[in-house]
């Protein structure tokens, strides 16, 4: 099974909304813990705007059951990496595929 593969740990937050007039959106306080699989990537660069922009640094997998969009962030092994595309791979409800970027890269 695919799970199998789900060796390593890590925690989602999802960006809050603002609550009233000067307040300004923050992200959640309580991450959300859930296993996955998750690896480096080459590094694929595109151009815009004749500007050179990293699209992702790592890759994930996880099980689709993990409420994990475009737009949250993941914590893992210190770093803070922010969710770029997420995919319930082969539309089949059973994993998701998520591409990362590292905030401070």
């Amino acid at each position: 099974m695919i799970s199998d593969y789900y060796t390593q740990s890590a925690a989602f937050v999802n960006a809050t909304t603002s609550t009233g007039w000067g307040s300004e959106s923050g992200w959640s306080t309580s991450p959300s813990t859930f296993a996955a699989a998750i690896n480096p990537v080459s590094g694929d660069v595109r151009l815009a705007g004749r500007k050179e922009t990293l699209f992702a640094t790592h890759k994930l997998f996880c099980s689709d059951t993990v409420a994990l969009a475009e737009g949250a962030r993941v914590q893992y092994s210190g770093d803070t990496l922010d969710v770029v595309f997420v995919k319930d791979t082969l539309n089949k409800g059973h994993h998701k595929l998520a591409y990362l970027r590292d905030r401070n890269g």
